[in-house]
């Protein structure tokens, strides 16, 4: 008797405008309602970025439109309108 093996491939939910608004939020790491380099890095590993220090300098030249070094909270929709593009899913 010969058995059939299923294959299932996981299924690949992308993270909301909400979520990523959250999960931003909680990478300022200081409370200065500003995200740095160092901060966009380490919210970018957390979604699952293989080059997290490039989509931060991404992130920076795409929504960072006074060019300080960091996204402010005007401009975090910019920044989440940027994460969306990219792509990113919850594993």
């Amino acid at each position: 008797m010969h058995k059939e093996v299923l294959m299932f491939k996981p299924v690949r939910i992308p993270f909301t405008e909400e979520q990523l608004m959250n999960i931003f939020r909680s990478h300022d790491s200081n409370g200065d309602g500003k995200l740095s380099w160092k901060d966009l890095k380490a919210a970018f590993g957390y979604l699952g970025s293989r080059w997290d220090a490039c989509r931060a300098v991404e992130a920076l030249l795409h929504a960072g439109s006074n060019h300080d070094g960091y996204i402010e909270k005007e401009e975090l929709k910019k920044l989440v309108d940027y994460a969306l593009k990219c792509g990113y899913t919850i594993a």
